[in-house]
């Protein structure tokens, strides 16, 4: 996975298959696997009709932890400048869970590039009662950072207290992160109307971590969006439901490819 200085940190990304370029970008609100679950899923099948880019978000995955350019923003930005580092002017977007609100961002902030819009379980972060599940996380995150900062001055090895540093970064930029998507209020909601691209929507009807009604609003904002409903699904629909989402996305944009391609007249 090729390593590059990307918007000011160091992201890991994955190109992969020839085709109508596919950026695809994960879930998550900071460490963890990155996209590595993506490309096990789904790389395989997807690059053969795309070319399929996965990248590690700031402090996910193998991509560097800096310590600033925490913001939704910063994370489109972070997309834009990857597609410019390969070359890329047009690209179909999907966003799974986090990565939802970093596509729909790219989509408003970038018209002109975005092809299609699909969103997988996620949602606009205008939701009140989700805002304060993000909040008692927040909250439990810096109490953890608290309680580490404390512990780490009984440590008496380098080695010990290094790992605790580490630790310690690692969860202020997840203290970050949730910060910078709390911070997004209805700034994406009340833009979602402008989204004109076709869009696909899918959710699984017993997410419990972004509930159904979540997905709904977005489907009632983006116009003329569909909206696939996953029976029995919880969240993480690319993982624990990847045949189901595979065929819709192959389906998808099989058929916004077909509709975009243009044919050349023979004179």
């Amino acid at each position: 996975m090729p390593v590059s200085l990307i918007n000011g940190y160091r992201m890991h990304y994955e190109t992969q298959g020839n085709g109508s370029p596919l950026l695809m970008i994960h879930g998550g609100l900071g460490g963890g696997e990155g996209s590595a679950s993506i490309k096990r899923h789904h790389s395989l099948r997807l690059s053969e009709r795309h070319q399929v880019v996965l990248y590690d978000r700031r402090s996910a995955g193998q991509s560097e932890t800096p310590e600033d350019g925490y913001s939704l923003a910063n994370y489109s930005a972070d997309a834009h400048q990857l597609l410019a580092h390969l070359g890329i002017s047009q690209v179909h977007i999907l966003g799974s869970s986090a990565g939802g609100p970093i596509a729909m961002k790219f989509a408003l902030e970038h018209p002109e590039m975005t092809q299609s819009l699909l969103l997988v379980n996620t949602m606009s972060y205008y939701q009140e009662t989700q805002r304060q599940v993000r909040k008692t996380e927040l909250e439990r995150v810096l109490s953890t950072i608290q309680n580490k900062e404390n512990s780490t001055l009984n440590l008496n090895t380098d080695q010990s207290i290094t790992s605790s540093q580490q630790e310690i970064s690692q969860n202020n930029a997840l203290a970050k992160t949730i910060r910078s998507y709390l911070d997004i209020k209805d700034s994406l909601e009340r833009r979602l109307e402008a989204i004109s691209v076709p869009t696909l929507i899918m959710h699984g009807d017993q997410d419990d971590r972004i509930p159904l009604e979540c997905g709904l609003q977005l489907h009632s904002s983006i116009v003329e969006s569909e909206f696939v409903v996953v029976p029995n699904a919880g969240h993480g629909l690319l993982s624990n439901e990847p045949t189901v989402t595979g065929n819709l996305i192959v389906e998808f944009l099989d058929k916004v490819d077909s509709q975009n391609r243009v044919d050349i007249p023979v004179n």
